[in-house]
């Protein structure tokens, strides 16, 4: 059975594929937030493990993310409210 952390990162990882899809339609505003997302989140992405791997070696995916579940869930919400500022400025353009 999933923990909450492991639900939450499914949850990043799905906002930010929905944002990823629409980064055309981030406003200048929101690019600086959107950035800063970004990159906390990035250590979550799958192709994170091959930044460390090495050829012959036994590979497994460790996290750099040292936060706690009350920080993923506020990530989680972020994320939400910038695809949700998102989606209306993509119905306005």
């Amino acid at each position: 059975m999933p923990t909450d952390a492991q639900l939450l990162i499914g949850k990043v990882l799905q906002i930010k594929d929905k944002i990823s899809a629409k980064r055309h339609c981030i406003p200048n505003e929101l690019q600086t937030e959107w950035d800063a997302l970004d990159k906390k989140t990035a250590c979550f992405e799958s192709t994170a493990i091959f930044k460390s791997a090495v050829k012959g070696q036994h590979t497994s995916k460790q996290l750099a993310y040292s936060g706690s579940v009350k920080e993923l869930s506020g990530l989680v919400s972020r994320l939400n409210a910038l695809n949700e500022e998102v989606t209306i400025a993509q119905v306005r353009h």
